[in-house]
């Protein structure tokens, strides 16, 4: 019989299996981790801003020198292309208005210079009269592409 030291070929194979589980298990985690944080910072995003819509409103209603359509810009000061984005986001969204004019778009620097919100890469449409806020670029959950709190809501509930 023959002495045998150090590693056999069968427990070197079966060491490297296990290590490939444990890997692809912990990858497939930390995508779905990431992606799951992707979509609570969108969340809030929308909240924060939907909040401060809400006190920008209030203001507006007891301050007449403050006018809700002259915040953001139009649709319709914006190149075609960017104005066909938001109009894509916003039928997408669920949340069409009977008047697409009453959406103002808002990027990162109108977020912070109209709205006193300071949040980075972020744009959103709003209609200030039904104070539905809409995530121009969305975000992946559960195979949808979502724009909306609302959206990402009614996900969770079904």
């Amino acid at each position: 019989m023959r002495d045998e030291k150090g590693i056999t070929m069968l427990i070197l194979v079966i060491t490297i299996i296990l290590t490939l589980l444990i890997a692809v298990t912990a990858t497939y985690s930390g995508i779905d981790t990431y992606k799951g944080m992707r979509v609570k910072t969108f969340s809030e995003q929308l909240k924060i801003v939907r909040e401060r819509v809400e006190v920008v409103k209030d203001k507006a209603s007891t301050n007449s020198e403050i006018s809700l359509n002259s915040l953001g810009r139009s649709l319709d000061e914006l190149d075609s292309s960017l104005r066909d984005d938001i109009i894509n986001s916003i039928n997408n969204s669920g949340e069409l208005s009977a008047n697409s004019a009453n959406y103002r778009y808002f990027e990162t620097s109108d977020l912070k210079e109209d709205l006193g919100v300071e949040i980075e890469d972020f744009a959103v449409a709003i209609d200030f009269e039904r104070s539905v806020v809409i995530g121009v670029r969305g975000v992946e959950y559960e195979g949808h592409v979502v724009y909306t709190q609302k959206q990402i809501n009614e996900i969770n509930n079904n």
